[in-house]
């Protein structure tokens, strides 16, 4: 049994979460706030009940919480158990979850923030569209009034590059300050401590920072990686799972499926600060900053052009046949790819015949040159 309690050392700047195992040894979770208004110490244990879900079933072990957790939650977890040991029976195995007091939070609301959320924000497309399209309406009654935006140290840049998420910082603050969003930044070591695959379990570690903000927001805002027409399973950030990753008080939305990539870089590519620091990448010798040349930055560059906005500085011009020479190694990838052959007709010609070149070509192997 994987057991786990808020430590006695937590408080709002550094929430510690002691882990103890009869598979392994003796660890803890650290969120960390760098920056803005820290998160309170939850009153309840959702937000690690979320973040060791994963590991629990991974490791095939039930998961107990020493502390009071919400009755939603753990009946909504009980479902993302069931939807992941079938998706992916390699990783994850069945397990139950328990804890010291479940509070029966079945007929509770978000109250007085419920109209209110916060959100990851990374600097990409996805995220910055879910941004703005909740600070400026453009989601309609969907839309709700912005707590934080939250940029996280610990997920997509290692701890280790301290330098790299400090430009991804930098970058991440111009573009919260035009949009108007208070930015929190943060830093965890869950990836390391309670990730047995990141690319299916990402949006656990994702909304277990949210849960953090029950103080000022009732519902996580979480950008949608792909549209409704061409959902990608089984992929850790999904409509079917992440809005399971909820309680009462704290409802879990995806934001953004509606949109193609190209139609958030429409909305998007007309501000200065999203054109000179959108950041995209992970495969560049900087982190926090775009290499330009892999897949996903090559991609970007085709989703502003037919965007009508032209080359954005953050990624560089397309140069002529760069699509040729990208190599697509996943359906995931290849489903935002596919997305662009509605966009052909606002693209050049030469562009265009690249793309439809390259959609016609197989997957590559990851060992692949």
């Amino acid at each position: 049994m994987i057991r786990a309690r808020y430590a006695p050392e937590s408080e709002p700047a550094r929430i510690v979460v002691d882990i103890r195992t009869d598979h392994d040894t003796d660890s803890q979770l650290v969120w960390e706030t760098l920056s803005g208004d820290a998160p309170a110490v939850p009153d309840r244990l959702d937000p690690v009940a979320i973040a060791l879900v994963a590991k629990a079933m991974n490791f095939t072990q039930d998961l107990h919480l020493e502390g009071p957790v919400s009755w939603t939650l753990l009946a909504n977890l009980a479902e993302y158990i069931d939807a992941w040991t079938l998706w992916r029976p390699d990783v994850f195995r069945s397990v139950a979850i328990s804890a010291d007091e479940v509070i029966d939070d079945r007929f509770d609301a978000a109250g007085r923030f419920a109209d209110t959320a916060v959100t990851p924000f990374s600097g990409g497309v996805d995220g910055t569209f879910a941004v703005l399209a909740n600070a400026s309406n453009l989601l309609g009654r969907r839309s709700k009034r912005l707590a934080a935006a939250v940029l996280v140290h610990g997920f997509d840049i290692p701890l280790a590059e301290e330098d790299g998420f400090q430009l991804a910082a930098d970058g991440a603050t111009a573009m919260t300050d035009e949009i108007g969003v208070p930015l929190v930044t943060m830093r965890t070591n869950w990836k390391e401590v309670a990730c047995p695959e990141w690319e299916m379990s990402f949006a656990t570690g994702i909304a277990a920072v949210l849960h953090l903000f029950t103080d000022r927001a009732g519902s996580a805002a979480m950008a949608a990686d792909n549209t409704y027409d061409r959902i990608v399973l089984p992929w850790g950030s999904n409509p079917i799972s992440s809005p399971l990753l909820s309680s009462a008080r704290m409802g879990m939305a995806l934001v953004g499926a509606g949109r193609s990539r190209t139609e958030k870089c429409e909305a998007i590519g007309g501000l200065g600060s999203v054109r000179d620091h959108l950041r995209v990448c992970w495969a560049g010798d900087l982190q926090g900053r775009n290499c330009g040349r892999c897949e996903k930055c090559v991609r970007t560059k085709v989703n502003f052009l037919a965007a009508g906005h032209g080359v954005a500085p953050a990624l560089g011009p397309l140069e002529p046949g760069e699509l040729r020479n990208v190599a697509i190694y996943s359906m995931g990838a290849y489903a935002v790819y596919e997305e662009l052959r509605d966009d052909v007709d606002r693209l050049p010609s030469d562009v265009a015949e690249d793309l439809l070149w390259l959609l016609d070509q197989p997957l590559r192997a990851y060992d692949q040159p």
